[in-house]
């Protein structure tokens, strides 16, 4: 299985690159046992106490904590403060696009609109994929260039996320596809939830979908195409709204579906390799699996541009890996162990993260993972960019912790307050 850019993302360290992150549990640090202790006074979110085999005995006494998805790691997302991210919103005037809008849906339609009407559908030319950037792709087509859906995906993503719209790429096929469109989802605060808004130039693409007017992700699309509960979605064009009938609707290509776990084609635009191949989907999707779809390297259909093979490394049955929701918060995690140490993971699900501070009972704010060094069997190094230690020490003690985003905005903070037995 593929966990996609995280091994890159370690290395690459570039400026306006996501930096790394471990999921907790996979530092072996040790093993979940039984239950200790539990809140006696205020609590808010998730409980923060993990408590392990061997570990000190610890009473968590107070804490404020955030319900942070860990999958949210595994997607990496331009910054808007991304030098060509900030052009496309000055260039396009996308703040007087979206001046009086109330809701998430509102600003994701109003740009799509703006994307649909601005774009002409056609055959690129294969200049097209070397700068993936709206703004290149802007230049392009206002000199007379025609795009596939996948120019449409990137340019109204970009100004999703440069007007603060968590928004990603999918790539869907139908039964006799694998992959015959590629669009995005957009996350929807009002909704609690990641929708399709799909602005591609042609009349029947430019859509998205309700049921009972809840706007549906592609996972929900999914399941309508493959539980025959098609006839309960309604498609929601410019100019009208009525329920999926035609067989050659749009709606229909959600039977596979791949999210792209490398959204940040600004800072690293993909290797153009031929039209049919302009992204590493093998190792950067992620690709929904269930027992109502036939996989495609299974499948009686065949294509002359691709083989029947599987189509990603990574395949997932787990809703969780992607209806994730983006959070400034952060999450805590108590792991008391060994027997002189109580370890601290921390996680967010910001999508222009930049790195963590902790506070430390009565000390400054320390940035990881510079500020907590430690000696531990004779060896003297910083305990990484999402988890700290404190000496396990009699008493009562907090941590305060933070995500700070890549433009160094400060996001709020969770604590918890506990006592070392």
């Amino acid at each position: 299985m593929s966990f996609s850019g995280r091994a890159e993302r370690r290395a690459a360290g570039r400026q306006n690159q996501r930096p790394p992150r471990f999921l907790a549990g996979v530092l072996g640090l040790s093993f979940l046992a039984a239950a200790r202790g539990a809140p006696t006074a205020g609590a808010a979110g998730p409980s923060p106490l993990v408590p392990t085999e061997g570990g000190p005995a610890v009473e968590v006494i107070e804490y404020e904590n955030a319900d942070v998805s860990p999958w949210a790691e595994f997607f990496a997302f331009d910054s808007p403060n991304h030098p060509k991210i900030v052009q496309l919103r000055k260039q396009e005037k996308l703040d007087e696009l979206l001046a009086g809008a109330k809701t998430d849906l509102e600003r994701a339609v109003r740009l799509k609109a703006w994307v649909a009407g601005t774009l002409q559908f056609g055959r690129p030319t294969p200049e097209v994929f070397s700068d993936w950037s709206a703004v290149a792709l802007m230049e392009k087509i206002k000199a007379g260039q025609r795009v596939w859906c996948g120019q449409a995906a990137m340019v109204v993503q970009q100004a999703c996320i440069a007007m603060g719209l968590p928004a990603r790429f999918i790539e869907l096929g139908n039964r006799e596809s694998p992959a015959c469109h590629f669009t995005t989802e957009v996350f929807l605060r009002e909704h609690g939830k990641w929708a399709v808004v799909d602005c591609t130039p042609l009349e029947e693409f430019d859509v998205y979908y309700t049921v009972g007017r809840v706007p549906q992700s592609a996972l929900e699309m999914h399941r309508h195409v493959v539980d025959g509960t098609m006839e309960k979605v309604t498609e929601v064009h410019p100019d009208r709204s009525h329920p999926v009938k035609d067989p050659k609707s749009p709606a229909w290509t959600f039977y596979y579906v791949r999210w792209l776990t490398r959204c940040d084609v600004v800072t690293n635009t993909p290797e153009f390799r031929d039209m049919e191949n302009v992204f590493d989907k093998r190792w950067h999707t992620v690709e929904w699996r269930d027992d109502k779809a036939v996989p495609w390297e299974r499948s009686k259909h065949t294509q002359w541009w691709t083989r029947n093979v599987r189509q990603a490394a990574w395949n997932t049955s787990n809703p969780d890996v992607v209806s994730w929701k983006p959070s400034k918060r952060t999450k805590i995690e108590l792991r008391p162990g060994p027997k002189d140490r109580v370890y601290v993971q921390l996680w967010t699900a910001d999508l222009d993260f930049g790195h963590f501070e902790v506070r430390i009972d009565d000390r400054p704010w320390e940035r990881l993972p510079e500020g907590n060094v430690d000696v531990w069997s004779g060896l003297k190094f910083g305990w990484g960019p999402e988890r700290c230690s404190l000496a396990a020490t009699p008493g009562t003690h907090r941590v305060d912790a933070r995500a700070v985003s890549r433009d160094g905005t400060k996001n709020p903070e969770s604590f918890v307050w506990f006592r070392v037995k």
